[in-house]
């Protein structure tokens, strides 16, 4: 761990720490934009903790920068071993299966089991039709 390192994480805990007292104060207020959390803040103590945390966030790039100073990174090839890899997948959008893969073999078990998802779909579809109808 180099200054920067922990330059950065003073900066992050203060930072934090100044938001936290921001929040208990009622200077910054926050809430979800979808899946989103955001915080809008007005005054000294959110201010002074979002100019630190941005400090916190440069001295971390800083630190990783130095940490790589003066080094030689050279890769040296080396043989990688051939493997076969075979795949697929089914995407069912509604009760519609959409099969791909990369044999027919592998296809075909994509097949089935698309066939079988579907069938299971209109299964829990009926049930779920039929309860709600009564």
């Amino acid at each position: 761990m180099n200054k920067f390192h922990l330059l950065s994480m003073i900066f992050f805990i203060l930072g934090f720490g100044l938001i936290l007292l921001a929040i208990s104060s009622g200077e910054v207020k926050g809430g979800f934009f979808v899946v989103f959390p955001f915080l809008i803040g007005n005054g000294i103590y959110a201010s002074l903790g979002i100019l630190l945390i941005f400090l916190a966030f440069v001295m971390l790039i800083f630190g990783i920068l130095e940490s790589f100073k003066g080094e030689d990174f050279e890769i040296e090839p080396t043989e990688m071993p051939k493997k076969k890899v075979e795949g697929g997948g089914v995407v069912l959008i509604g009760p519609f299966p959409i099969v791909f893969g990369t044999n027919s073999r592998i296809a075909l078990i994509l097949i089935v089991l698309a066939i079988i998802l579907t069938f299971l779909f209109l299964v829990i579809y009926l049930i779920a039709s039929q309860s709600s109808a009564l």
